[in-house]
């Protein structure tokens, strides 16, 4: 049995995205809502269409845009984002965890017999599998117009 060489440096753009979702995504919404978001934190969906935070949105769009832009080859692009998924959902429970200031794991039971939760991730999943489609087009686009400028003639 050959063990093949993991490369690290390929989950670069994940690493980073992953750290800018905990970070900016989730700190913008600690700092609009500070401790009054309660379960909206768990239901992200009421989050992200809300007036007062649709910068959230915005934001995480921009970070999954720009993570499959820099891959390479935009599957892995795809890939990864879809991999942000579930990073979320453990994040939100992390931070609904903090926010109340007790570790209660049934939280994770409760969330999945809701019919928000389901609504919450099928929004993340549009949002994130947009912003991935649209970077990688961006990125083929891009891929293009660096070949036919390097195929013009210059005077």
């Amino acid at each position: 049995m050959e063990f093949k060489k993991f490369d690290f440096g390929r989950q670069g753009n994940l690493i980073l995205a992953l750290l800018l979702i905990h970070f900016v995504f989730f700190g913008y919404l600690s700092n609009v809502y500070y401790k009054d978001i309660g379960l909206n934190i768990l239901y992200l969906h009421n989050v992200l269409f809300n007036p007062i935070s649709y910068i959230s949105t915005i934001i995480l769009f921009i970070i999954i845009f720009i993570m499959t832009f820099r891959e390479n080859f935009f599957e892995y692009g795809i890939r990864n984002s879809i991999w942000t998924i579930p990073f979320i959902m453990v994040e939100s429970w992390v931070w609904y965890w903090f926010i109340f200031e007790k570790f209660d794991i049934t939280i994770i039971t409760y969330y999945f017999v809701q019919i928000e939760s389901y609504i919450t991730i099928l929004t993340l999943f549009l949002i994130i599998l947009s912003a991935s489609l649209l970077g990688a087009m961006a990125k083929e686009k891009y891929k293009r117009y660096i070949i036919k400028a390097q195929v013009l003639p210059t005077e």
